[in-house]
């Protein structure tokens, strides 16, 4: 059974408001038989508040994502079903200079982290920008953290940045901020994963030129957020070659799809080289992009694709993706993902996405 058609159940198995009375009476009028009044309401408010845990977390699986979130992702609600177990509640604020950082919640899959937060500075400031940035001295970027609260080494590196979202009240003090860390290999099982950790000095923007900075709000705003690692995808390795570049035959050996996130392994037979300004370098922008990668489900639907990025090194490429539509990979099991590289095409079979049962 899919997740939504488990939530659907128990939405028909949820009782209703006259059911909920009467049991609560029930409870009421067989307690009163046995025990004194003061013992009563003790029980009676355990018993109350286990049924609302037990609501509360059902219904948590559904709705438990920020709007705001769901508004970046353009998400429903059937579609925020299927981000929910990328999601982790959180709750670390911090204060400095009569502003304050209030983070609440992290989502997830295998190659990104999403934190999202709220900032806001004293009454009387403006923050009406959508470019504010937290400076940060160079090559300070954040940490992953393990349960000890030490930095993990990785091998590979990483993305990082911070996106001003849509509050609705533009002009007032307060920001919603999305930090956004992508892994270019991915968490793996046995890292031991606590959290991260973001380096957040002086609110700050950038003028016409790189040296312009300008500065919203004074202070230091760094934290440690705490989680575990959700991973809601899965990957697949096709081993199948997709295309020559320039007489280089070109395949793709890892894809993985998460509701989210796309993201392409590709090696080449030999390194791809061009050249920059007189001198020698990696060929690997552009070797696939939005424009000529299309990924469709089993019903023939076209996802559309938003190029994150990707980077290379030697024969190897990675190329990221988001979904611009969240979908179920039980939408995506049995569909194809289609690349053309000059003027060649060829579809790669979505299987092995979903478990057999």
């Amino acid at each position: 059974m899919e997740r939504r058609d488990l939530n659907r159940m128990f939405d028909a198995l949820a009782p209703t408001a006259e059911q909920e009375q009467a049991v609560l009476d029930r409870l009421l009028q067989t307690e009163r038989k046995d025990r004194p009044m003061r013992k009563l309401k003790k029980l009676t408010v355990i018993g109350i508040a286990a049924a609302l845990m037990v609501i509360s977390c059902a219904a948590a699986v559904v709705t438990g994502l920020d709007q705001r979130l769901l508004d970046y992702f353009g998400a429903n609600q059937e579609q925020a079903e299927l981000l929910a177990p990328g999601a982790v509640a959180v709750d670390v604020t911090v204060e400095d200079n009569g502003a304050t950082l209030h983070v609440t919640q992290v989502l997830m899959d295998r190659y990104n982290i999403m934190i999202l937060a709220d900032f806001t500075a004293p009454e009387g400031t403006v923050l009406d920008r959508d470019d504010y940035i937290f400076d940060a001295p160079m090559g300070v970027v954040p940490d992953l953290l393990n349960r000890a609260g030490e930095p993990v080494e990785l091998e590979s590196g990483w993305g990082y940045q911070i996106k001003v979202l849509d509050d609705g009240a533009p002009q007032d003090n307060h920001l919603a901020l999305l930090f956004c860390t992508e892994l270019s290999e991915g968490f793996q099982p046995d890292w031991d994963i606590g959290g991260i950790s973001l380096c957040n000095g002086d609110l700050v923007r950038y003028g016409a030129e790189p040296w312009d900075k300008i500065t919203a709000c004074s202070g230091d705003w760094s934290c440690e957020v705490p989680f575990t690692w959700q991973d809601m995808g899965r990957s697949i390795q096709p081993d199948q070659a997709v295309g020559d570049l320039d007489g280089i035959g070109i395949t793709l050996t890892e894809l993985y799809l998460s509701p989210m996130t796309l993201r392409l392994q590709l090696e080449s037979e030999t390194p791809i080289l061009r050249e920059f300004g007189g001198g020698v370098g990696i060929r690997w922008l552009q070797l696939v992009n939005s424009d000529n990668v299309t990924l469709t489900t089993r019903n023939g639907e076209t996802i559309p694709l938003i190029g994150n990025g990707g980077e290379a090194g030697g024969q190897d490429q990675v190329c990221f993706f988001r979904l611009a539509e969240i979908t179920a990979l039980e939408d995506l099991e049995g569909g194809a993902l289609n690349i053309r590289i000059e003027g060649g095409s060829v579809d790669v079979p979505l299987d092995g996405l979903v478990p057999a049962e």
